[in-house]
């Protein structure tokens, strides 16, 4: 029986790391968790505009490298994440409905996850982890995206479940939780689910 461990995170509303995934083999459930960490400066270089249509992000997904994962910012600020999950189900739609617009009038500023709600781990916390480290904390977290971020609050890179489902062939369980009792209404009395 293996005894992972749950990262501690860190305050993240204050707004280095390896290669990316894609260019790692033979990694396993005790390799580095530094060997998901995708880093900012790869990131930045990588984004799309907020004002990108989902019908365009999902374009950009099907032609990329990054078929999984999309990064949402300006020149030099991440703002958020949208995975293709995301793009192709039905919460879409239930924001779409949401605002009152046509799907396709939605960009994946309307869908990404924001940054400044992803919770943080020190990147010295992650020095020291394994992967099976990080899948616990997402899963215990119910969290498909992490940052991590050094000393100072400053992100220096992101960790997605996509990533760490890919290296270790086994799925992330993510089940979303209610963080707000405004959360518990609507899946209750609207129906609706937890994004």
């Amino acid at each position: 029986m293996n005894n992972f461990k749950i990262i501690p995170t860190v305050d993240n509303s204050v707004p280095g790391v390896n290669m990316p995934v894609e260019a790692q083999a033979c990694l396993d459930i005790h390799s580095s968790a530094e060997s998901v960490v995708n880093d900012i400066n790869c990131i930045l270089s990588q984004m799309i505009a907020p004002d990108t249509s989902i019908d365009e992000a999902l374009t950009v997904m099907k032609h990329s490298n990054k078929k999984s994962t999309l990064y949402v910012g300006t020149e030099t600020k991440l703002l958020g994440v949208i995975s293709s999950f995301t793009l192709v189900s039905r919460v879409v739609l239930m924001i779409a409905n949401r605002k009152r617009v046509a799907r396709s009038e939605l960009t994946v500023a309307d869908v990404m996850s924001l940054v400044v709600k992803m919770p943080a781990l020190r990147k010295n916390n992650v020095h020291r982890a394994c992967i099976g480290d990080i899948k616990k904390t997402m899963e215990s977290l119910g969290e498909a995206h992490i940052q991590v971020v050094d000393e100072t609050n400053k992100i220096c890179g992101v960790i997605s479940s996509t990533d760490v489902s890919r290296v270790l062939h086994e799925p992330v369980y993510i089940n979303a939780t209610a963080h707000s009792f405004k959360d518990c209404f609507n899946v209750m009395h609207e129906h609706e689910e937890l994004i």
